[in-house]
């Protein structure tokens, strides 16, 4: 079973969080912004409607990923909250320190996380 952690890390990985969530929140709305900008642009040329509808849909693309980004830092602060933070759902160990300062919302050690992804192929 994996250990909690001492008063110093949930500290130092609730300012990592909150840090990463601010970014997140900054990038999705200058995201969000720029989406809400090209969907405003009038029709032009076919080969400038081509052109935005790639942008359109790799900013589209970005968005959910930040936002998936965002729910996953939200689910980590709650973890962090409730004492498992750092406990990895897939085998009940603890994530390494490492692990967690490099992705502070792991919810798993690497090796469930090389098993779910060979499983997800």
């Amino acid at each position: 079973m994996g250990k909690t952690l001492n008063v110093e890390l949930v500290e130092e990985f609730r300012g990592r969080l909150r840090e990463l969530r601010g970014r997140l929140h900054r990038t999705a709305a200058t995201t969000d912004e720029e989406l809400r900008t090209l969907e405003a642009h009038q029709a032009g040329a076919p080969a400038e409607d081509v052109a935005r509808e790639s942008v359109t849909t790799l900013l589209s693309r970005l968005s959910a990923q930040e936002k998936h980004e965002l729910d996953e830092v939200y689910a980590a602060q709650a973890r962090l909250e409730t004492g498992t933070f750092g406990i990895c759902e897939g085998c009940g160990r603890s994530v390494p320190l490492a692990r967690l300062r490099a992705m502070p919302a792991a919810r798993t050690c690497v090796a469930c996380e090389a098993r779910e992804e060979e499983r997800a192929r």
